[in-house]
């Protein structure tokens, strides 16, 4: 099953890119944590480019996407036995359902990820109609993304472009140093702007469900 573990491993190294900008406090300023997500944000979310499900409940954002891999019986390794229509792996004893059509096996592994849950180090803002999870990224530093739901579309966004690094240098007047991540206090007005300015332009798209 070397497919699927290499596309496991691509999906953990995409996690665990290191963000452009963390903000050395939770986002938007003085604004009040809020302890569950409204109802009109509760519920499931589709991907239908990406084919992958998103599940929000009244604390926590959960992704789940479903790995597809296609294999030789003949590549199996001595660890790997076919029980029926169950691979067994006889040194970790994982399982994992498969559907063998002559000497070809098929299986589809549900990967799920809790992307936010509300503590003390994922907080959640709102402004202005505007969800932000603050994830705690550093003993002192915190990603956020922003949260948007509008007719039945929910935008999941990050900060990812030079043209957003530039914005925040000129709105906070700061300068980056090349050399390391972005790491700014902006005021809630500052903020305000940059949101405005269409900061947090791109991310992914989910069709309410």
């Amino acid at each position: 099953m070397k497919n699927l573990t290499i596309l496991l491993l691509a999906l953990l190294l995409i996690s665990c890119r290191e963000p452009l900008v963390q903000f050395s406090e939770t986002q938007p300023e003085n604004s009040r944590s809020l302890k569950f997500f409204p109802n009109k944000l509760i519920g499931n979310y589709y991907d239908s480019e990406n084919e992958i499900d998103l599940e929000i409940t009244n604390s926590m954002i959960i992704k789940k996407s479903t790995l597809k891999d296609t294999f030789n019986v003949k590549v199996l390794s001595e660890v790997e036995v076919l029980k029926g229509d169950t691979l067994v792996n006889t040194k970790t004893f994982e399982k994992t359902f498969v559907k063998k059509l002559n000497d070809t096996l098929f299986t589809n592994v549900l990967f799920k990820d809790t992307i936010f849950s509300i503590n003390k180090e994922n907080v959640l803002k709102k402004m202005k109609g505007y969800y932000f999870l603050n994830i705690k990224h550093s003993e002192n530093n915190w990603v956020v993304k922003k949260l948007h739901l509008k007719n039945g579309l929910l935008n999941l966004n990050d900060i990812s472009t030079n043209e957003e690094i530039e914005m925040l240098e000129e709105i906070t007047e700061t300068k980056k140093d090349s050399s390391k991540t972005f790491v700014i206090k902006p005021t809630r007005k500052q903020f305000r702007e940059f949101v405005k300015k269409n900061g947090f332009s791109k991310g992914e798209v989910y069709i309410k469900i």
